[in-house]
């Protein structure tokens, strides 16, 4: 089982129906380090994170909820890492966290790494689906139908970044919204506003990922709604 192929081609034949330009950007795995741990190693040169890279730390601890990252590595010199969980069982369990599959900026994922490390874990625990807009969003519209929380720096200064923590949309599928600005964050031109979900997969063999409630929070967004 191809498993980037076919949560591509999901993707592919709701945007070709629905006339959307819905991406994947993050892709997460849960894993048993006593099953998988050997065979990833091999796939190649694992580096150990600092504890002092706080903007590493930083990523992989974002939009978590009871994981607590202890130790953490990066294959070579991708953003594809896995960090050890101090839930119990405790450091039995790591989770892969494979990012910035869709960028403007820089180049993503090697996809011949990502599909080798699928075909070892053969699962997918969630993935971030992501869609870009050349808009700025309606928080208003939002608001009126979502509990939508802004993001404050450490020195109060209110952002660019919304956070919907409790979607209650795509029967529970949908954890958890952001919407920021792509294009402050990256360094590009023009308006560009990402809507990004993070969407848990309870089964990859059977594939069924809630396209439709995201759409519709997307239209909201863009205050067609």
């Amino acid at each position: 089982m191809d498993i980037l192929a076919e949560l591509e081609a999901y993707l592919e034949n709701f945007n070709s129906a629905e006339n959307e330009e819905f991406s994947i950007d993050t892709i997460r795995i849960k894993f048993s380090k006593e099953y998988k741990l050997e065979a990833l190693q091999k796939i190649g040169i694992w580096h150990k994170i600092s504890s002092k890279d706080k903007k590493i730390m930083a990523k992989l601890k974002r939009r978590l909820t009871d994981d607590e990252v202890t130790t953490a590595y990066q294959l070579e010199r991708q953003n594809i890492y896995y960090y050890n969980s101090s839930r119990p069982p405790k450091y039995r369990e790591a989770t892969m966290v494979i990012f910035g599959m869709k960028q403007y900026h820089k180049a993503p994922p090697a996809r011949e790494l990502i599909n080798k490390i699928l075909s070892v874990v053969k699962s997918v625990s969630n993935i971030d689906v992501c869609i870009d807009l050349k808009i700025k969003p309606s928080i208003e519209a939002l608001q009126k139908q979502f509990d939508v929380t802004r993001h404050f720096t450490k020195e109060g200064i209110p952002t660019d970044t919304y956070y919907i923590n409790t979607p209650l949309i795509g029967m529970g599928m949908i954890e958890k919204i952001v919407i920021y600005d792509k294009a402050y964050k990256n360094g590009l031109k023009g308006v560009l506003t990402r809507v990004e979900a993070k969407i848990v997969i309870p089964n990859i063999r059977e594939l069924a990922l809630p396209l439709t409630e995201l759409r519709e929070l997307v239209n909201i967004a863009k205050g067609k709604q």
